[in-house]
């Protein structure tokens, strides 16, 4: 009876490890497209840290589109700081 218990609580700790690996990779959400304001539009801003950087700020950096089908003139706050785009 105690090595059934024992062989029984090895396998109920394995697959809860393995489910909580498995389940990681699909939590993280995909990094959405990042738009600045332009002159009443937003254009693409690029990749974060090769494009450009966000410094410490209260405003907003960059902005993302939530749904771009039902309301593509949405665009919600994404990251704060001030913008600065990289020279190259």
């Amino acid at each position: 009876m105690k090595r059934i218990k024992i062989i029984l609580n090895s396998i109920a700790i394995t697959a809860a490890i393995a489910g909580a690996f498995a389940t990681r990779f699909c939590m993280v959400p995909g990094d959405p497209t990042q738009y600045i304001p332009v002159n009443d539009a937003y254009k693409p801003a690029g990749n974060f840290g090769f494009d450009y950087n966000c410094y410490d700020s209260q405003n907003v950096c960059t902005y993302y589109q939530p749904d771009s089908v039902a309301s593509p003139k949405e665009y919600l706050p994404y990251r704060k700081g001030q913008y600065a785009p990289i020279i190259k």
